[in-house]
């Protein structure tokens, strides 16, 4: 397994550690038991990681891009029970596929503040736990929630090394909640696994009705548009613009698959993760395409002056249960947590989560009548405005 030739190395006798890593250094920890911790950072981190003691023999690497200082606790645990959650969450149903977790290392992840983006890299080995010849994905929980929710996690090869990583993207991670990833091995029937990633695609973003049109019709109508452009440090023409052959390869892939995410353009495009960045930029800057954040992916959409999906339908539909809240809400105004709890059949704790994110999107009103406080839509909110017109 190659490392950073500039990187630190801390070996702990142990399974805990407190240290400081500054900007832009990158700490490789050896704990007991062949436990192999990498954290990469750009900003100050005060670090604080607990192994269980049970756990033996696993390796991942933590890259973290943020624009503040952090303070982040990392604690791993055979399973969730030895969390004190009495009620772990539930696998994501999915035909065809069978999750079975053999990884028996759950990390707890806790910030003081939001994390912009962490990318986690495991070394595939049967040394740390893997076998070459099975499928990964790594899964997602954060408290509060009902299920693990299935993260696209890629396969790559290092060319000098030959050494097999999987790596996953998480955006946007808030501070002071508990979050929870872990590796489980899938199983599927034949043929069924070169559809995954399409179906996964698929579920992440059929939020809405898009239509798709061909690249002559759509460069036709940028072309006879007249909204202003901010070019910023951009110096080129328009045509200039729909001229570049990466572009338009891009462009082609964003009309034909209107909401695919980052790591799949890299793919198909087979350019570089700076140069995509690059060109993405320029079709963005240009007003050609635009990005939207569904949950922890940036997906990336043909440019709609007005355009049919609101951030906040985004946010609704990639959280089934909040969504399902809010329209028993809105079916029957005057309820209270008790009644959603007994009629969802989730815990109180759980309903008052997706209620207070509810209220944060100013969705809710609570009104206290006697000792029950009573959730109603806020139609007075632009979302309600909005539908009402639409």
């Amino acid at each position: 397994m190659l490392e950073p030739v500039n990187a630190r190395q801390e070996n702990i006798p142990g399974f805990s550690i407190n240290d400081t890593v500054n900007p832009n250094e990158t700490v490789v920890y050896r704990f007991s038991n062949n436990i192999i911790l990498k954290i990469s950072t750009n900003v100050k981190i005060e670090l604080k990681v607990k192994y269980d003691k049970s756990i033996s023999s696993r390796e991942i690497s933590l890259i973290i891009n943020n624009d503040n200082p952090i303070s982040l606790n990392l604690t791993s645990k055979p399973n969730m029970e030895s969390f004190g959650h009495a009620n772990p969450p539930k696998l994501p149903k999915q035909q065809n596929f069978q999750y079975q977790n053999k990884y028996n290392c759950i990390f707890q992840l806790i910030s003081n503040v939001t994390i912009k983006n962490i990318t986690l890299r495991s070394f595939k080995n049967e040394q740390f736990g893997f076998n070459k010849n099975q499928k990964y994905t790594l899964m997602f929980y954060q408290n509060g929630e009902t299920e693990w929710r299935i993260q696209q996690t890629r396969e790559i090869t290092n060319k000098t090394s030959n050494e097999i990583f999987l790596e996953t993207q998480l955006l946007d991670l808030e501070g002071e909640i508990e979050y929870y990833f872990t590796y489980y091995e899938i199983s599927v029937t034949t043929g069924i696994w070169d559809w995954f990633w399409l179906i996964f695609t698929i579920i992440i973003v059929s939020i809405g009705i898009i239509l798709v049109i061909s690249k002559k019709d759509y460069i036709q109508q940028i072309l006879r548009r007249t909204i202003p452009v901010e070019k910023g440090y951009h110096r080129l023409t328009l045509n200039e613009v729909l001229e570049n052959e990466n572009r338009n390869k891009i462009l082609e892939i964003i009309l034909n698959e209107p909401g695919i995410h980052f790591n799949e353009l890299l793919r198909k495009t087979n350019l570089s993760a700076g140069n995509l960045v690059w060109h993405l930029d320029i079709l963005e800057t240009y007003k050609i395409i635009e990005k939207k954040r569904i949950g922890r992916y940036i997906v990336y959409f043909p440019y709609y002056q007005k355009n049919p999906l609101s951030n906040l339908d985004l946010k609704l539909n990639k959280s089934k249960l909040t969504l399902e809240i809010l329209n028993l809400i809105i079916e029957h105004p005057g309820t209270w947590n008790n009644a959603l709890t007994k009629r969802l059949k989730v815990d109180h704790k759980t309903v008052q989560y997706h209620v207070k994110k509810l209220i944060d999107l100013n969705l809710l009103k609570i009104v206290k009548e006697g000792r029950k406080k009573k959730f109603y839509p806020n139609l007075e909110s632009e979302y309600f405005k909005n539908k009402k017109n639409s």
